[in-house]
């Protein structure tokens, strides 16, 4: 049985009407799986990469890969997941050691490391002169004197006379 990855989805609650009554519902109300292991880092720019090891309720055990991906214009967070199941372990690290094999007797050349470098040097600044301008921004709002709308006698409409019927 192959890895499954599982969609990409916000981190924002789904609503409870939106929520499907399965199996897997139900136990995820009675808590979610025991987590055995789990490590994380924070890659450069908005990634960050995590894994776990998890128990299920059949005291199987399967390892779950997350990418989670900030959104810098919502600052919402992206999360996609890889579940691989204790069956495929063997399988699934074999492939991965043939990977880092692979991508060790062809590594990136040191001119595209440098670009990404540079890159990411930029994209840093960049946000940082953001950070540092909405701060401003802020404190120059907080410390503005509140404008205060002067109230104005509401017009009364003409009345119209009797006369002339």
């Amino acid at each position: 049985m192959p890895a499954k990855p599982s969609s990409s989805r916000t981190t924002s609650p789904a609503p409870a009407a939106a929520k499907p009554q399965s199996a897997r519902a139900s136990s995820a109300a009675k808590g979610d799986h025991k987590i055995l292991f789990q490590k994380y880092f924070k890659s450069i720019g908005p990634r960050t990469y995590a894994v776990q090891i998890k128990e299920a309720s059949n005291n199987n055990h399967y390892i779950v890969l997350t990418e989670g991906k900030r959104d810098l214009m919502t600052n919402e967070v992206r999360k996609t997941r890889l579940f691989v199941y204790s069956e495929d372990f063997a399988h699934y690290f074999r492939m991965l050691h043939e990977t880092a094999q692979f991508i060790k007797t062809h590594p990136v050349p040191e001119e595209i490391k440098l670009r990404r470098q540079r890159y990411w040097a930029k994209k840093e600044a960049e946000a940082a002169t953001a950070a540092r301008e909405a701060a401003e921004r802020q404190a120059a709002a907080a410390s503005a004197k509140p404008i205060r709308p002067q109230k104005v006698a509401p017009v009364k409409p003409a009345r119209k006379t009797g006369r002339g019927r």
